[in-house]
C-alpha cells in the first residue's frame, strides 16, 4: 500500500485513518486525562478535580474497598495499586484504556496529597495512542469498620482474664512485671479495646479471637501460667448459617513469686525437695526455680534445687488452686505458700563461716557479678540477730544459708522468723482465707526446721523491709464521722464503704493502665524513675526481656530451618 504524508508534520504514514494524521499529531490534539477522569469531577474548584482516597485517622490504613482497609507505606506498591483502582474510568470498567506504566511523584508527606504519573495506551479511530498523564489524589479521613467497633459498646468478641490468685494482702510481683513488660511492647497492647480490674487481676477485651490468642502467647513467654479457652453462644442466624460467639481465655498465673517460702508436697517422690521447705529464687517464663530453705550442713555441697513448670504445679495442686486447703483427700497438700515477702524482717549478720575448705569468710572476695569468677551462692553457717532486738535482749540465731558469698559480718539481711510461729504457719488460700498448717506433720522426719530463713541482702539499711498501708489507716478515720450530702443527710457507713471500695478499684485500674503504657505511649521518664526506685523489679524485668529475646531468636532460626528444608 502506498504511503501518504501526514497533513500536519509531513511524516509518511499509511492511510489508515480518516484524519490522515500520524499518531503523534493525533495524540497532541486529544487529552487522555479527560477520558479517565469524568466530567462530573471536573469543575472550577481545584479540590473537585482530585481523586479521593480514604484513610482511617486512628489506624492509618487505606481503604481498598469500603469494608477492607490495608496498612500501606507512602510510595509503596500496595498503595500504588489502591490508587490505580480508584481511577474513575477503571472503576466503571472501561476496556479501551490500558495502563502501561505508573510511577510516584514526590509530594510533602503531610500535604494529604498523592501524585502518580501514569502512562496510558488506547486506540483512537483504529490508531494506537500512548500518553503520560499526571494524576493527583486527595487523602480524606474515613473511619474503618474495625475502629468503629472500638467506639461502640459490647463489640468485643474475645476476653483475656489474667489472674494471679494469692492472698488479699500478698504482693503480686508477677502482675507488676507483666505490666512493665507491656509498657515496652506497644505492638502487643495496640489491639486492646479496654481493660478492667478485678479481685485477682485484670481483664483485657479484644475484637477478634486471633488478637486475644496472640496476647496470651506473649504473656506465656513472660510468666508461667495455664491458659484455658471457653466460649459462649450469644445468638445464631439459621438463615445465613452464622453465629455470634464470644470467647474467654483465662490465664491463671502460678501464684508463687520470688522470695516466697513454699512447702513442697510429699507426693513428689522424684523431686529432691519433696516434703521439705523451699525458697523461690526466680520466676521465669517457663519454670519456677526453688531452693531448699533448710539445707543440710555438709561440706562442699550446695543446697538442692528444682525447676517447677506450670503443668507440674497445677497437677500437684489439682483443683485446689494454691493447695492451701487442709481438707484435701488424704490430708496431703500441694505447693503451699507459708510466708510471703511482706512478712520478712530485718536481721543483722554477726558471723559468717563458709561450709567449704576455707574455714572463714574473712578475707575471701564477695560476689560482684557474673564476670567476677565467683559463684553467686555458697553454703555458709551464719549467726544473726533481729535488728529490733538490739538494746533489748541478746537473742541470737544460727542457720545455714546460701548467701555465703553475698554477705559479711555487719550486713543487714531480710528473712523469715520461724520461731515466733511455734511450729505452725499461716498460709494464704485461693479465696484469701487463712489456714494453719502444722509443719511437723507436713515435712519429712529427717528435715530439721530452721529458726531463721535468710532470703536476701537488704539494699539499704535505712529502709524497712515491711510495707505500710496508709489507706487502711485513713479508712478507719473516715468511717468515724460519715460525711453529709447536699440535703444534710447522713450517708450510711455501708454506702460509704461501697463508694470507697469503688474508688480504690478505679484508682488501682488507672495506676495499672499507666504502668502498662495505655495513657502515655511516648513518655518513658516515669518508667525509668520507677525502675530506678525498685532495683529488684528492674533486674527481674531485664531477665524477662532477655528470655523474650532468646525466644524470638529461636523462633526465627526454626523458621529459617523449615524454609531451607522445604526449598
Amino acid at each position: 500500500m502506498n504511503k501518504i504524508p501526514c497533513c500536519v508534520c509531513g511524516t509518511l504514514i499509511l492511510p489508515t485513518n480518516v484524519a490522515n494524521q500520524c499518531s503523534t499529531c493525533l495524540a497532541s490534539q486529544f487529552d487522555l486525562k479527560e477520558l479517565i477522569v469524568p466530567s462530573s469531577t471536573s469543575s472550577s474548584s481545584e479540590d473537585n478535580n482530585l481523586i479521593v482516597v480514604h484513610q482511617c485517622r486512628q489506624c492509618r490504613r487505606y481503604a481498598r474497598t469500603p469494608s477492607c482497609y490495608e496498612a500501606c507505606d507512602l510510595e509503596s506498591p500496595q498503595l500504588l495499586s489502591i490508587c490505580l483502582k480508584r481511577i474513575p474510568a477503571f472503576v466503571k470498567g472501561s476496556s479501551k484504556l490500558h495502563i502501561v506504566d505508573a510511577i510516584w511523584v514526590w509530594t510533602e508527606p503531610h500535604s494529604m496529597r498523592l501524585k502518580i504519573r501514569v502512562t496510558i495506551r488506547t486506540e483512537l479511530e483504529s490508531i494506537p495512542l500512548q500518553q503520560r498523564v499526571l494524576l493527583e489524589y486527595k487523602v480524606k479521613f474515613q473511619q474503618c469498620p474495625d475502629c468503629k467497633k472500638e467506639y461502640t459498646n459490647r463489640t468485643w468478641h474475645a476476653l483475656v482474664q489474667l489472674r494471679q490468685k494469692r492472698g488479699n494482702n500478698s504482693p503480686r510481683g508477677g502482675l507488676a512485671t507483666l505490666e512493665m513488660a507491656l509498657r515496652k511492647h506497644k505492638d502487643v497492647r495496640k489491639h486492646v479495646l479496654s481493660i478492667d480490674s478485678c479481685r485477682h487481676g485484670l481483664d483485657f477485651y479484644f475484637l477478634t479471637l486471633s488478637q486475644a490468642q496472640h496476647f496470651c502467647q506473649f504473656l506465656q513467654r513472660l510468666a508461667p501460667m495455664k491458659v484455658k479457652t471457653s466460649q459462649k453462644l450469644v445468638s445464631t442466624d439459621s438463615k445465613n448459617n452464622t453465629a455470634h460467639i464470644k470467647h474467654t481465655l483465662t490465664c491463671d498465673m502460678v501464684p508463687l513469686t520470688r522470695d516466697d517460702l513454699v512447702l513442697v508436697p510429699k507426693t513428689l517422690s522424684k523431686s529432691s525437695l519433696c516434703g521439705r521447705i523451699g525458697l523461690v529464687l526466680k520466676v521465669s517464663g517457663k519454670y519456677i526455680h526453688i531452693m531448699d530453705a533448710s539445707p543440710r550442713r555438709l561440706v562442699d555441697t550446695m543446697a538442692d534445687t528444682m525447676e517447677l513448670s506450670p503443668e507440674a504445679y497445677y497437677k500437684a495442686n489439682g483443683h485446689h488452686g494454691s493447695g492451701s486447703d487442709s481438707s484435701t483427700a488424704g490430708g496431703a497438700l500441694g505447693y503451699t505458700i507459708l510466708q510471703t515477702a511482706e512478712r520478712m524482717i530485718r536481721f543483722v549478720v554477726l558471723d559468717v563461716e563458709l561450709l567449704s575448705s576455707s574455714s572463714s569468710n574473712n578475707g575471701s572476695p564477695l560476689y560482684q557479678g557474673p564476670n567476677s569468677g565467683i559463684d553467686k551462692y555458697a553454703m555458709a553457717d551464719v549467726t544473726v540477730a533481729r535488728e529490733s532486738d538490739f538494746g533489748n535482749n541478746d537473742t541470737m540465731y544460727t542457720c545455714v544459708t546460701h548467701l555465703g558469698n553475698l554477705i559479711q559480718p555487719g550486713d543487714v539481711v531480710l528473712g523469715y522468723d520461724l520461731v515466733s510461729t511455734s511450729g505452725s504457719l499461716s498460709t494464704s488460700g485461693t479465696n484469701g482465707f487463712g489456714t494453719v498448717v502444722d509443719l511437723e506433720d507436713m515435712v519429712h522426719s529427717n528435715v530439721v526446721l530452721p529458726d531463721v530463713v535468710l532470703v536476701k541482702k537488704a539494699k539499704d539499711s535505712n529502709k524497712s523491709g515491711l510495707m505500710t498501708n496508709d489507706d487502711g489507716n485513713n479508712k478507719s478515720n473516715d468511717l468515724d464521722e460519715p460525711p453529709r450530702n447536699k440535703k444534710n443527710k447522713r450517708i450510711s457507713k455501708k454506702k460509704l464503704r461501697r463508694q470507697q471500695k469503688q474508688d480504690k478499684r478505679q484508682r488501682e485500674l488507672e495506676e495499672s493502665a499507666e504502668r502498662m503504657g495505655f495513657y502515655d505511649d511516648d513518655d518513658d521518664v516515669e518508667e525509668q524513675q520507677s525502675l530506678e526506685q525498685d532495683l529488684e523489679l528492674q533486674a527481674e524485668l531485664e531477665q524477662v526481656e532477655r528470655e523474650l529475646t532468646n525466644y524470638t531468636i529461636q523462633e526465627q532460626e526454626q523458621r529459617e530451618k523449615t524454609s531451607d528444608s522445604t526449598d
